[in-house]
């Protein structure tokens, strides 16, 4: 019995145990690998769906949201799980698990991004409070009523307007990609984001965008569709590398 038929068995075992958790680091750690059997891959994303179809189901167990479970997910040191939890928040009556968001928040494990979509879910459902939260690694206080969430959105949409009228045509994929960035880094950086510099953010991300792909471009590239300040545009793009290291 070699390592893969081992690992196999074992990702059956923890499954039948509803240890998810375990499963998918696991599985997330071996795809990871710089060489993994292409039978092997597929055994592994057949695991994985299988895994997100279970915990689907045990979210909404008899059709009934179990909040328990989706606070568990987000409690997770699995950014998947957290990612998986995150899409049901918003089921949830939050005000009956103020302590638990309240730990949410300041735990250190969980990304900005989860924290970002926590506070946007507790302004949805309009809870005017004061939490601490453990972004980049500071402790600061948010009342998520008083961030404008709408506004910050609108902004976005724009700059992925700016982004689908120059590149898309050309190349749908760099599109995608640099409207990715753009959402990304915003959930990273709640604590940084101003509505301004719309131009030079967006070229900053479709630059970002073609370089993923190993092409190297100069900033100058992107003024045949729109125009900006250069050094500006560098200067976020700096910020963006800095974040994504």
């Amino acid at each position: 019995m070699n390592f893969y038929d081992e690992l196999i068995i074992e990702l059956k075992e923890l499954v039948l145990k509803n240890d998810f958790e375990t499963a998918l680091l696991k599985i997330n750690q071996e795809l990871s690998m710089p060489y993994v059997p292409s039978d092997i891959e597929v055994q592994l994303l057949e695991f994985k769906t299988q895994i997100f179809e279970q915990i689907s189901k045990k979210a909404n167990s008899n059709n009934n949201l179990n909040a328990e479970y989706i606070l568990q997910l987000l409690k997770s040191s699995d950014r998947e799980q957290q990612a998986f939890g995150i899409n049901f928040l918003n089921k949830i009556n939050l005000r009956d698990k103020i302590n638990d968001v309240s730990e949410l928040l300041t735990l250190e494990r969980i990304d900005n991004s989860i924290k970002t979509l926590i506070l946007f879910t507790l302004k949805e459902q309009e809870i005017n409070k004061s939490f601490d939260v453990l972004y980049s690694g500071v402790q600061q206080s948010w009342n998520p009523i008083e961030i404008d969430f709408e506004k910050n959105f609108k902004f976005i949409t724009e700059i992925d307007e700016v982004i689908s009228k120059s590149i898309e045509n050309e190349n749908p994929g760099i599109a995608h990609d640099a409207k990715m960035l753009n959402i990304n880094f915003y959930l990273n950086n709640l604590d940084k984001f101003n509505n301004s510099f719309l131009n030079e953010k967006a070229a900053a991300f479709i630059l970002i965008a073609i370089e993923m792909l190993e092409e190297k471009k100069e900033m100058s590239y992107i003024k045949q569709w729109f125009d900006f300040d250069e050094d500006k545009a560098h200067e976020i793009l700096k910020e963006i590398k800095g974040y994504e290291q």
